[in-house]
């Protein structure tokens, strides 16, 4: 058995079925919720890097035309 596994067992060994589901539902939650920041950071990030600088040239190309 792995330490996370024998980790778990003894963490949720004293709880019922339903203490040991709105447990694991809080930590699932937890996890969801700080996925959701990275998945929004990303987003500003690609934003930042990518899309604006593309506008830029392009806009720089059309200005530079005139």
């Amino acid at each position: 058995m792995t330490k996370k596994r024998s980790n778990f067992l003894e963490m949720y060994s004293e709880l019922d079925d339903s203490e040991t589901l709105k447990e694991l539902l809080y930590i699932n939650t937890l996890k969801v919720e700080k996925l959701e920041k990275i998945r929004a950071n990303t987003s500003k990030l690609i934003w930042w890097l990518i899309v604006i600088p593309i506008f830029i040239f392009v806009m720089a190309l059309f200005l530079g035309n005139r």
